[in-house]
């Protein structure tokens, strides 16, 4: 259940398990402030607190680390890699805003699922009224709605668009994502690793359209060619690296 959930379900638990748990320290503080909230409330309430994360950049991970020694029975769980299970078709990088939202509006419809991360809450209702007045089917995503969005989807399971702010780049099943659009740059390596990763989770093949060049250290198409090509070499000369 999201935190905001939790308030109207509370409880003693045996076991508490808070999945992606460095989102409160990228989140908790404005973003959605009932995180920390909840947290502080849950572990009061429960015997044991197990907290999973995802791609973690070595300062999240010392943040963590000296976090949870504050806590007796509390387990820290990475599970991270800062890596994508599959890239992306085609990246490609757009120079002003205006542009990328000029394609967004000319794709056609009943042409499989797009995903577009807005950076505020704002931008993701503005952007789906506009886009249901061309006539797409769209559903919105926010912070605390996700179940709804989970219950929209069972109604409506292709739609044209899911417009969301980044909510979806942690811990939500998507349908098959065959776009997704950024309108905003993505500082955060953590955050931009999760979003792309959204798409080629079956192992489909899918585009990306940025305002931004990708990571190079983590993604390039060119970059992983060549890393590609250095170990079918090596498997070819050294068959035991199998």
């Amino acid at each position: 259940m999201t935190p905001e959930e939790y308030l109207g379900k509370k409880g003693n638990y045996d076991v508490v398990i808070f999945d992606e748990f460095h989102l409160n320290f990228y989140w908790g503080d404005s973003f959605r402030p009932l995180m920390w909230e909840v947290f502080y409330e849950v572990v009061e309430n429960s015997e044991f607190t197990i907290l999973l994360t995802a791609t973690l950049t070595s300062e999240m991970k010392a943040e963590i680390e000296l976090f949870r020694s504050h806590f007796d029975r509390m387990l820290w769980v990475n599970c991270g890699n800062q890596k994508l299970r599959t890239l992306p078709g085609s990246y490609i990088k757009f120079s002003r805003p205006d542009s990328l939202l000029d394609l967004i509006c000319s794709e056609p419809k009943n042409d499989g699922v797009k995903l577009i991360f807005c950076a505020y809450k704002n931008e993701v209702h503005e952007l789906t009224a506009s886009l249901k007045r061309k006539g797409f089917s769209v559903i919105p995503c926010i912070g605390g709605e996700s179940r709804f969005m989970k219950e929209r989807l069972e109604s409506c399971p292709c739609p044209d668009f899911i417009v969301s702010t980044t909510v979806l780049s942690h811990g939500v099943n998507l349908p098959v994502i065959r776009k997704i659009f950024f309108l905003y740059k993505v500082n955060n390596i953590d955050f931009w690793i999760q979003m792309v990763a959204r798409g080629g989770r079956r192992g489909e093949n899918f585009e990306v359209f940025a305002l931004e060049k990708p990571y190079l250290m983590k993604w390039s198409p060119l970059l992983n060619l060549f890393k590609r090509f250095c170990l079918k070499i090596s498997r070819m000369e050294f068959p035991w690296l199998c």
